[in-house]
């Protein structure tokens, strides 16, 4: 596969901007997905699955580990630019081995970055990245339309671990803040050359009867995944 190709493509991209004015792709912009062989995160993550089954039932399991995101390869893919391959793993934590979660792959194409898990493409990123800007991550897919937007353009945001990134974008995916029937607020947050720092997302559906209005979650997910450490192996 063309590692080679693939890293001088990722110095390329830093490089060339658009000569159409309102398409130009500052060099901060591509810096907040860095597509290099090699690259790594590693994340702590917690994680909340909730089944209840009446409006009495509190349990709330919660799971906490580490994810690693890999990439370990790219290849020239057929719109002429490359795509990049990503392995996931997970570990309960720092003194347990790695294993196995899952593949991924990414591309960046006409200013857009498209990441396809489980073979469904989203749309992740648009470039440049402005107050206006808006898009529909479920371009590529057959998935009900979703708007994304982006909102603290660059502003700086402090991970729960107390690390302080400068200069961020925060792109939200749903602000849905329900407490009665459905819950659904996500957010990603990414920075330059760390692509990724913290996700967040919460999903709760509610109990209608007989406890409607008391904020008993039915089912619900809420999950967060924070930086620890980023790289090149």
């Amino acid at each position: 596969m063309a590692k080679r190709a693939g890293n001088v493509c990722y110095f390329l991209a830093l490089i060339l901007v658009s000569c159409s004015g309102s398409d130009v792709v500052r060099i901060s912009d591509q810096s907040y997905f860095p597509l290099r062989v090699g690259n790594f995160q590693i994340y702590q993550v917690s994680e909340t699955n909730i089944q209840h089954q009446s409006c009495t039932d509190t349990s709330t399991p919660i799971k906490n580990y580490q994810l690693k995101a890999l990439i370990y390869d790219s290849a020239k893919n057929p719109e002429g630019g490359y795509t990049y391959y990503i392995h996931r793993y997970t570990r309960s934590d720092s003194l347990h081995a790695w294993t196995d979660l899952d593949s991924w792959n990414a591309r960046v194409a006409n200013n857009q970055v498209i990441v396809t898990t489980g073979n469904v493409p989203y749309l992740r990123l648009v470039f440049p990245f402005t107050s206006v800007t808006k898009w529909n991550a479920n371009l590529y897919n057959d998935l009900e339309a979703e708007e994304n937007s982006l909102k603290n353009i660059n502003q700086s945001y402090q991970l729960p671990g107390g690390k302080k990134f400068p200069t961020t974008q925060t792109v939200v995916q749903s602000d849905n803040d329900d407490i009665f029937v459905k819950h659904d607020v996500r957010f990603e947050v990414y920075a330059p050359s760390a692509g990724l720092i913290y996700k967040e997302t919460t999903q709760l559906e509610y109990f209608q009867q007989p406890c409607y209005g008391d904020q008993k979650v039915r089912t619900g997910l809420i999950y967060t995944q924070s930086l620890l450490k980023y790289g090149r192996e």
